[in-house]
């Protein structure tokens, strides 16, 4: 198995660890010295008004 060193986009820490998931089931992240909560790749769809 392939290892992916993940950093804090806020601080650049390596100290991150997995919190979760979001309502669409990407992975959350948690900078254990920022404590910044943050996913490697966001989505968004936008509700289409008919």
């Amino acid at each position: 198995m392939a290892s992916v060193n993940i950093h804090c986009p806020r601080c650049q820490s390596a100290q991150v660890y997995r919190h979760g998931q979001n309502p669409k089931g990407h992975d959350r992240f948690r900078c254990r010295d920022c404590h910044r909560r943050f996913q490697l790749t966001y989505t968004y769809d936008a509700v289409s008004r008919a």
